[in-house]
């Protein structure tokens, strides 16, 4: 299959399978979550201690969610080929958590503070998809 087709076929399958659709808005609404703490957090709104904790972990929770979601949905765009559920489940959660770990460990060479909350936050937020994925697709795997 080329590209568009399988383009075409992941498009078809958020809009015609209601498990995808809800594991699709769940990741957009994810994303979208992190540009809002993001632009938050730049108004320098300082409205308690743990609201500004939150401020500066929620966005790992809400990246890992977001592209968790979205590479166990593009999976087949990624890798042109389908694989199982299983397969698929646990390479969206393992890329997302290596990933973004990674990522703090970049931030950390470039002059950063490495914080381990923000792992925490990447380890729940994957575990957290990761956990809805499986509870979501539970009957039809165990058929």
């Amino acid at each position: 299959m080329t590209f568009d087709e399988i383009k075409k076929e992941t498009q078809l399958e958020i809009k015609t399978n209601p498990k995808t659709r809800l594991i699709w808005y769940w990741g957009l609404a994810s994303l979208i979550s992190v540009f809002i703490l993001k632009w938050i957090r730049a108004q320098h709104m300082h409205l308690s201690e743990p609201a500004d904790f939150l401020q500066g972990t929620l966005p790992n929770f809400f990246a890992a969610t977001g592209i968790c979601a979205a590479v166990f949905v593009y999976h087949k765009l990624i890798f042109r080929v389908d694989k199982p559920f299983t397969e698929k489940l646990i390479f969206a959660t393992l890329f997302t958590l290596f990933g973004l770990i990674l990522w703090e460990v970049i931030q950390y060479f470039m002059g950063s503070p490495m914080d381990i909350y923000d792992i925490m936050m990447t380890i729940f937020g994957c575990g957290i998809t990761g956990g809805f994925i499986y509870i979501l697709y539970y009957k039809t795997i165990n058929m």
